[in-house]
């Protein structure tokens, strides 16, 4: 049995802008109801590929975005939710030490706007013994069966314990992502720099070569036996010279548009740079692991 702990649990696990468990999760919160006035085809529909006998169900699908929505939209009050464990036919390691065992769990949605945008799903978790459960653990409860019971208060003290947890993990996440993002800029400017580099690298091997060549058209000027063939050899000195001329303006403005377009990333980067981190509470429950 799927609570409305999982189906909201499912529902942003699945739709965060990260990478995500599998969309199979999400099977067990599939809805037969289409709506009136919609055209999307009530099924039936399996997740698989090369489907012949039935509808391809992805998560873009019109009618998985509804139960997404659907999902998302739970507010489920705290309550007890028993965890079959046993009759899961599931061997998970990590929660054989919660068997048998009972506490609280907290859920909340992260969501963290930098460089780049991000979502997360963040846990606070504690047995009755008051052992802090880790991130892993709280997430592996999802995947067993479970059955919602009657309506809990949170008590104080535990609500508290597990606001400060909530708000280190955040915390963490938001440590994690300034870091990933300074390490982005550090890319990008190192790219730039190398293509900075390449670039006026190139444009100089060219007027290198121009020079080389206006210093051989002089000398063969020089050299030449009669005026008229001085005069032709000059000429086409001076040709070489107005190129080089044109070779250099391109080599300046090119400097001008390398310059322009750091000038435009950090700029860039300066405007997304501030920082803006939403935690949204959805949900709280009373957990035993049978």
């Amino acid at each position: 049995m799927i609570t409305d702990f999982h189906a909201k649990y499912f529902a942003y696990e699945i739709t965060k802008r990260c990478s995500s468990g599998s969309v199979e999760k999400l099977t067990a919160v599939l809805a037969d109801e289409v709506g009136p006035g919609k055209t999307i085809n009530p099924g039936p529909y399996r997740m698989a590929k090369g489907v012949e006998d039935a509808n391809t169900y992805r998560v873009g699908h019109p009618l998985a975005q509804r139960v997404l929505a659907r999902a998302r939209e739970l507010e489920p009050e705290p309550a007890d939710v028993v965890l079959d464990y046993a009759g899961s036919g599931k061997n998970i390691a990590i929660l054989e030490p919660l068997r048998g065992r009972s506490g609280w769990l907290a859920c909340a949605h992260v969501s963290m706007s930098a460089l780049e945008s991000e979502d997360q799903l963040v846990f606070a978790g504690v047995s009755d013994d008051g052992e802090a459960m880790d991130q892993a653990q709280c997430r592996r409860l999802f995947d067993l069966p479970a059955e919602a019971g009657a309506p809990r208060r949170v008590p104080d003290a535990v609500a508290a314990q597990m606001d400060h947890t909530l708000t280190a993990h955040r915390q963490a996440l938001l440590a994690e992502m300034t870091a990933r993002d300074g390490r982005s800029f550090d890319t990008e400017m190192d790219k730039l720099d190398r293509w900075a580099e390449d670039r006026r690298d190139s444009l100089k091997a060219e007027l290198a070569d121009m020079d080389e060549a206006l210093k051989e058209a002089k000398r063969q000027a020089r050299f030449a036996p009669t005026l008229p063939e001085k005069l032709e050899r000059q000429r086409a000195a001076r040709k070489l010279e107005e190129k080089r001329e044109v070779a250099w303006r391109a080599y300046d403005e090119a400097s001008r548009d390398i310059d322009r377009q750091k000038d435009e990333l950090l700029d860039e980067i300066g405007r997304r740079l501030g920082q803006r981190v939403d935690q949204t509470p959805l949900f709280a429950m009373r957990w035993r692991l049978a």
